[in-house]
Formats: C-alpha cells, sequence, structure tokens
C-alpha cells in the first residue's frame, strides 16, 4: 500500500488493515496544527503555525489531508475557507528549516495542505490570503476554486530562490492562470505580486482591507450557499471532467452523468418551485 511517507507491504490484505487501518473521513475534536471552525454549512481552516510564517511540514500537512477528506465526506458541510493563523502570512509554503534540520520532507499523496495534487475538489474551496502566500502557500491557494486577499498579500513561487521548484502545482497552475510571459518571470526569478497585482491579472477574485480577508471569504461563501449545492457540485465536476478537452465544441458535447442526476435531485425542483413561488429556496443538498 502507498503512502506519502512510503510504500508499505505485507502478505495479506487483513494484515495490512491490522498495521494501517483505514480512517473513517472525520473531523477530530482538535488538531495540533490546525484550527478548525463549523459555521453552519462552512467549515473554516486555520495553519496555526504563525511563528513559522504557517509554512508546511508533514505532520501539518497530513492533518489537512485528514480534514479536507472529511470536508468532502461530509454532506452537511458545502463551502470551506483556507486561511493562515495571525496577519504576516497565508503560509510560506514547505518548511525550510524542518527539511535543514536533517527531517524527511515527505507531503500526503494529495500534495500540500491535502489539496495541490487531489484528483479533484468536489466542493467549493476558498482561500483567505492574509500576508504571504510564498512558493507553496501560492501553490496551495491556486489548488482553491476562489482567492480573496486582504491589501497585505504577497504571491510568489520563490523555489528557485533556494534550489527547488514549484512541483507541487506551480509550474502548471500558474501559467494556465495568468499571462505566460509574466508566469514566466515569477517562476523563473521569483518575483512578487502584490494583492492588486494579482487582480489585476487574474490570480486573485478579490481584494479587501488589511486583516479582512477571512471576512471577505465568508462574504463569498455566503454568495456560493445562496445557489443550490447540488448544482455547485454538478458544476465543479463538469468543468472537472472538461478542462483537459481543448476543443470547445468536444467538450460542451463531453457525455457526463452530471445532469441525469441534476434532474432528478430534490433540489432541482425545489430550485424550480422557489422561483415560481418568487420565495427563497430551501436546498436539502439531495
Amino acid at each position: 500500500r502507498s503512502f506519502g511517507y512510503g510504500n508499505r507491504v505485507t502478505l495479506t490484505e487483513e494484515r495490512m488493515d491490522e498495521f494501517h487501518p483505514p480512517r473513517k473521513p472525520a473531523l477530530r475534536e482538535s488538531y495540533e496544527h490546525v484550527l478548525v471552525r463549523r459555521d453552519g454549512h462552512v467549515l473554516e481552516v486555520t495553519i496555526n503555525r504563525p511563528e513559522a510564517r504557517n509554512s508546511l511540514h508533514p505532520d501539518a500537512n497530513s492533518e489537512l489531508d485528514e480534514i479536507f477528506d472529511a470536508y468532502f465526506a461530509d454532506p452537511e458541510l458545502w463551502v470551506a475557507i483556507l486561511t493562515g493563523a495571525g496577519d504576516k502570512a497565508f503560509s510560506a509554503g514547505n518548511d525550510l528549516s524542518y527539511t535543514a534540520s536533517g527531517n524527511l520532507p515527505w507531503a500526503p499523496k494529495n500534495g500540500f495542505a491535502g489539496l495541490t495534487h487531489r484528483e479533484h475538489l468536489p466542493k467549493p474551496v476558498i482561500a483567505a490570503v492574509n500576508g504571504y502566500a510564498m512558493g507553496g502557500g501560492l501553490e496551495i491557494a491556486m489548488a482553491c476554486h476562489v482567492i480573496v486577499a486582504d491589501e497585505t498579500a504577497r504571491f510568489a513561487l520563490s523555489e528557485v530562490r533556494v534550489g527547488l521548484i514549484a512541483a507541487a502545482g506551480g509550474l502548471v497552475r500558474l501559467p494556465r492562470t495568468i499571462p505566460p510571459k509574466l508566469a514566466n518571470e515569477m517562476i523563473l526569478t521569483g518575483k512578487r505580486l502584490d494583492a492588486d497585482e494579482a487582480a489585476r491579472h487574474g490570480l486573485v477574485n478579490r481584494v479587501v482591507e488589511a486583516g479582512g480577508a477571512v471576512d471577505g471569504a465568508r462574504e463569498v461563501a455566503a454568495e456560493i450557499l445562496a445557489g443550490s449545492p447540488t448544482s455547485v457540485r454538478a458544476s465543479l465536476q463538469f468543468m472537472g471532467e472538461t478542462a483537459g478537452i481543448a476543443d470547445t465544441v468536444e467538450a460542451v458535447n463531453h457525455p457526463s452523468s452530471v445532469m441525469d442526476h441534476l434532474l432528478v435531485a430534490e433540489d432541482t425542483m425545489e430550485g424550480i418551485m422557489a422561483f415560481t413561488q418568487k420565495r427563497e429556496p430551501q436546498w436539502k443538498n439531495r
């Protein structure tokens, strides 16, 4: 069986389950490196390592991976917000001090924060960027669906400055998000963008006042919650299925089960009835 920290071999499936029991996705009461808060249908996740600019080592990454597994599996959670503790950094990415101390720098198979290598994010994740989003921190933010940044936010892929590369998605996502020439400059030189520049080039959705990133993300979450959660999930699924199809008409005609499931969903009928009756819909997520 393959894990982020390596491969493990046993002679039987039963023996493997004994040594590495399957974990049912669920939120714990508390975590060592992450703060979690449920607010109705919203899950707020805070990387809680401000003394290290919310950089991530294996234990922090593993906790975040577990948290997002639980989020995606919980039918009562419809939107997630990810931020960093304090006002200095969203995340400085990989904890280089941890690595320099001789520790093995492994990450979960789902990548930094349990997001950057995840094949599909079936429910919305909003990055609330306060301060620096550097290296892996920017890669985490780019893996999210929406980025809300406060005025102090700074974005960079600085890996070349420390002899590394942005291999957790940065080399792929950045040139697909902002103008390629600007992406080249950021990747090859470590150039930083401030919040306004990032918004102007399409990296950031909204810029808010200093200290207001989480509140801004909550506003976006409320706007998402006003729509049908089944429609939101279906939209994300179809966008994911067609992202790799270059021809527009072929992508539009892509055969998918999305509409089959949506047309028999309770929320679909509720949305239509609420519209005709001129009232607010009561979504059930089914």
